[in-house]
């Protein structure tokens, strides 16, 4: 999982790149929030990590281990939604959509983490 946890701190480099790039490529259309997203599902990986590591572990629970990670990314990202929700953030339709943005790369490089996994079994 060490190898895992790389790429998802890669992942998050870019994506802290690309906001202090934000004024000069986007012309400041990414949210203010959106370090604070990048850091946040760099945080989930590393549950994300330990639970895929419990998979290897143990291969003949690794669907369940695969579906609870995905599971878990879901619902805690969810629940960020929610506390910027009621914390009324401005422009949070914006937010939303680089919410969804961020969480769709994480959970497809997850995604292709756990079906080189399953492929392999």
């Amino acid at each position: 999982m060490k190898k895992y946890l790389i790429t998802t701190a890669i992942i998050t480099g870019v994506l802290l790149l690309i906001f202090a790039l934000n004024e000069v490529i986007f012309s400041g259309y990414l949210h203010r929030h959106f370090p604070t997203l990048s850091t946040f599902f760099f945080i989930q990986s590393f549950v994300v990590a330990w639970l895929l590591n419990l998979a290897e572990k143990n291969p003949t629970n690794f669907p369940m281990f695969a579906i609870a990670s995905i599971g878990f990314r879901m619902l805690t990202g969810l629940f960020l939604l929610l506390v910027f929700y009621f914390l009324k953030v401005e422009d949070i339709i914006q937010f939303s959509y680089q919410f969804l943005a961020v969480y769709l790369v994480y959970f497809v490089f997850e995604l292709i983490v756990v079906l080189a996994n399953l492929r392999r079994n």
